[in-house]
């Protein structure tokens, strides 16, 4: 029987690591992870996309790769046939993040680049995750792979992100977000009004779990999977 192919998209500094412990135990899906490294901007990625995905892709898509799964979407709506959004907005970044990623390329473009500090990493995560070191090893070693050049490039082609809440009504695709209530990165409030601008989209809203929903509770997302693309 021919396997069912799954997209998937990561976020800032992400690999395929990501998505270790979700997708260990398919066995009726082809997980297939679409490297957007090399982008130099949203509308890159959109010809990557368009390129890679199949007619009526399913894609699974996590904070920048949920924006730019979502950029794509609006633009080339019949593309996608159904698609999972994971702790992210449509909203662009605020000034506070635009200045924090800011003051990062200018301090990696003069000085050595040592790999994510701890203190970094657990902002990712919730507290109740600030001691497992198998998660905050997986964090370091994503970006160790990855390395500076990889993580200036993806800084500056990320950064400049468009409110899409308003052409999100295009988008006839079903949508099914999965958000945590104290994600420290992405506003909740801000992914329920994005889920709301869809036509059909239905949200899990996470307690306990902190950005890297797909690391934190990886049992939760692969059941979400199984769930809204099998049934």
């Amino acid at each position: 029987m021919k396997k069912q192919k799954l997209y998937f998209l990561s976020g800032t500094m992400c690999t395929p690591l990501l998505w270790e412990f979700v997708c260990a135990e398919f066995t009726q899906f082809d997980c297939v992870f679409i490297d957007t490294t090399s982008a130099t901007s949203f509308q890159k990625i959109d010809v990557l996309l368009s390129e890679t995905l199949e007619e009526k892709a399913n894609v699974v898509a996590f904070s920048m790769g949920a924006y730019a799964a979502m950029h794509f979407a609006v633009s080339h709506p019949k593309r996608i046939e159904k698609m999972i959004i994971i702790a992210a907005s449509a909203y662009g970044l605020n000034v506070k993040e635009l200045q924090l990623r800011k003051s990062t390329i200018d301090f990696l473009e003069q000085h050595n680049y040592k790999g994510i500090a701890t203190a970094r990493a657990l902002q990712f995560l919730h507290p109740t995750n600030h001691q497992n070191n198998k998660l905050i090893q997986v964090i370091k070693d994503m970006d160790a792979d990855l390395g500076k050049e990889v993580l200036i490039r993806q800084l500056k082609a990320t950064s400049q992100r468009v409110d899409l809440t308003e052409k999100l009504k295009n988008i006839q695709t079903k949508i099914h977000v999965i958000a945590a209530k104290e994600d420290a990165l992405v506003n909740i409030d801000d992914v329920k009004h994005t889920q709301q601008q869809f036509t059909k989209a239905t949200i899990s809203i996470l307690k306990n779990c902190g950005h890297m929903i797909p690391l934190e509770m990886p049992d939760l997302v692969r059941e979400s999977i199984v769930r809204f693309f099998v049934n």
